[in-house]
């Protein structure tokens, strides 16, 4: 049985690739080109109810689609991160898992990249332990074991150990710390590496090798 005849297919904005049906007058979904051209879509067709309820569920698909893609534009995200962010602004599961299975494919989603990436920014900054890269990667939604592997790949490229990590944050530390005398010098240094989370013991040699 006909639901109606398509009456406009047209881009949503200038050089978009989104295009809005609207059927009897009605605007009833913003779906892709290849969807166009898959179900064969002209202005004048026929559309009957079954086609009717596939374009709008497409169109819902494909709004969480373009919503990921906007979040993973403001910054990169763990998968994990982005699937409770589009469910928080009102996404269904079936249209998340499909979005993030498209994102997947074309390499857009990738958690190793994106810790590995994450990791190695942590690391070269000298800034945190670690075990602080660890607990971020996990906040951001990334798996222990994931997060493992990355840190370990990222330190074991640049050739640094926990150590080494916690020396060149106290070097870095230590320059901005020059017009203190030698006793505050030390304890602010300490107390600089505890906060980004490295064990006593490696801070203790390291205070001590750069005090020296």
């Amino acid at each position: 049985m006909p639901a109606g005849r398509v009456t406009a297919i047209h881009e949503r904005r200038s050089g978009s690739v989104r295009y809005l049906v609207a059927i009897d007058g009605r605007p009833v979904a913003t779906v892709s080109a290849e969807l166009i051209a898959e179900l064969g879509l002209r202005v004048g067709g026929s559309v009957d109810v079954v086609l009717a309820q596939r374009l709008r569920a497409e169109s819902s698909r494909l709004a969480v689609f373009d919503k990921a893609i906007d979040l993973l534009a403001v910054r990169a995200r763990s998968t994990r991160d982005l699937q409770m962010r589009l469910r928080r602004a009102g996404a269904v599961d079936a249209s998340i898992a499909a979005a993030i299975e498209r994102l997947q494919q074309l390499g857009f989603l990738d958690d190793d990249a994106y810790a590995r990436n994450l990791a190695r920014s942590r690391v070269l900054s000298g800034g945190v332990s670690r075990r602080r890269i660890g607990q971020e990667l996990q906040r951001r939604g990334v798996s222990r074991e994931v997060a493992d592997g990355a840190i370990a790949e990222t330190l074991e490229e640049v050739e640094l150990d926990e150590e080494g990590a916690a020396r060149l944050a106290g070097e870095k530390r230590l320059r901005a710390l020059r017009s203190y005398d030698a006793a505050t010098q030390k304890q602010r240094l300490y107390a600089f590496l505890a906060r980004r989370g490295y064990a006593p013991d490696v801070i203790a040699r390291v205070v001590r090798d750069l005090m020296r």
